[in-house]
């Protein structure tokens, strides 16, 4: 294999690397929402979104979490 297409090779590879990082980076982005017994909401957590992240109120064994970043709780 000459060294020109060695190097194509390598630089596809990180292409490729590089563009299923950014996947998975949007896949851990949302928010989690945590819920009483009652079903009543009684926190939040947003995560990887930047300066949007935050917690608040109490977290609980039941929650759902859902794809995106929230603006606000």
């Amino acid at each position: 294999m000459k060294v020109r297409n060695k190097i194509a090779l390598f630089c596809l590879s990180l292409t490729i690397l590089a563009s299923g990082a950014a996947i998975a980076g949007g896949c851990l982005q949302g928010t989690w929402n945590y819920y009483d017994a009652s079903g009543r909401l009684v926190g939040g957590q947003t995560v990887g979104c930047a300066e949007l992240d935050g917690t608040w109120g109490t977290v609980t064994a039941n929650a759902t979490f859902s794809q995106g970043c929230a603006s606000s709780f």
